[in-house]
């Protein structure tokens, strides 16, 4: 993933079918101090929300392993992390790169993150030369909305309800690696209670059908190997029950991890007749060792065009 083949194929057929003294060869390198972050500063402005301090910086939390980097509107591929794209350069170049994802926890799975905007600069090379970028800032587009955000900064439960007799539902703690931090934690750690299940509020992304639908957090375990399901909830107009479209298993293990899981094609199957739509999130435990999963920063996002 360093390079795509077509990137190597097209550099190799320059190079072998030309002067080498005709080719301005210059590099752009993403080193492992390259920094990515999402700008928020003016998002309330720009959106027309009030969030929070909190919250603003759970919009803000993000893991994109991934560049998509395009040259004067030419695409140069996409590149993992950290990586040198050599460019073919003529004059002043303008760079667009946007970042890219390991879709629904697959890794190979890479599609371009699609709520931001891209990331611009105009370079004047020298050739042979190696231009470090320190930084890269994102801003989300203007149509870029949140129909919900739980980072668990209260101390009750606004979006999520257990839909299990156990009642077991997110507590609400200060994170044990980072006692700054709030997170959720689900416990299965009484004999009697081997499964949750917690369900949000409900979703109906406004009046215009969106173009892209994520569901994004940040989860971990204390135990290796452990599991949980999301699954998309379906109220239509046309019945009285719910439809389940299981879309994710997830692993999780001592150290976070991020997942952007797709919603897109569940929300548009089901758009004619649904009345709302709700995430669950669901899973259990094989023996009797306690088991507990804590989860951050879960959002659901949305973009209504491009």
């Amino acid at each position: 993933m360093k390079k795509t083949l077509l990137v190597f194929i097209f550099f190799t057929a320059l190079l072998s079918g030309c002067q080498r003294e005709e080719i301005k060869v210059a590099y752009l390198n993403f080193s492992e101090s390259t920094t990515i972050t999402m700008d928020v500063s003016t998002f309330n402005q720009e959106h027309g929300t009030n969030y929070d301090a909190s919250e603003l910086a759970s919009i803000a939390n993000q893991k994109f392993p991934d560049l998509w980097v395009y040259a004067n509107s030419t695409t140069l591929g996409t590149w993992e992390m950290p990586c040198k794209v050599p460019v073919i350069f003529n004059d002043s170049t303008l760079f667009s790169i946007f970042p890219g994802i390991k879709l629904n926890g697959v890794s190979t799975m890479r599609p371009r993150y699609p709520f931001v905007e891209p990331y611009t600069m105009t370079v004047n090379f020298q050739n042979g030369e190696i231009l470090d970028v320190e930084n890269i800032t994102f801003k989300y587009a203007p149509t870029t909305h949140f129909e919900f955000i739980e980072n668990f900064t209260k101390d009750y439960n606004s979006i999520f309800h257990p839909s299990k007799d156990n009642g077991i539902n997110f507590e609400h703690i200060a994170d044990p690696e980072e006692p700054i931090n709030r997170i959720g934690r689900i416990s299965m750690d009484v004999d009697s209670i081997t499964e949750f299940e917690v369900i949000s509020s409900d979703m109906t992304f406004g009046n215009v059908l969106p173009a892209d639908i994520f569901l994004e957090m940040d989860y971990r375990c204390d135990v290796e190997a452990a599991e949980f399901t999301v699954t998309m909830l379906v109220d239509k107009s046309t019945t009285s029950v719910t439809t389940s479209e299981p879309l994710v298993v997830a692993n999780a293990g001592p150290q976070w991890k991020k997942i952007y899981v797709n919603l897109t094609k569940s929300v548009h199957r089901n758009s004619l007749n649904a009345i709302n739509y709700r995430v669950q999130i669901s899973g259990g435990r094989d023996d009797n060792n306690p088991v507990h999963l804590y989860f951050d920063n879960i959002k659901v996002i949305y973009i209504t065009s491009y």
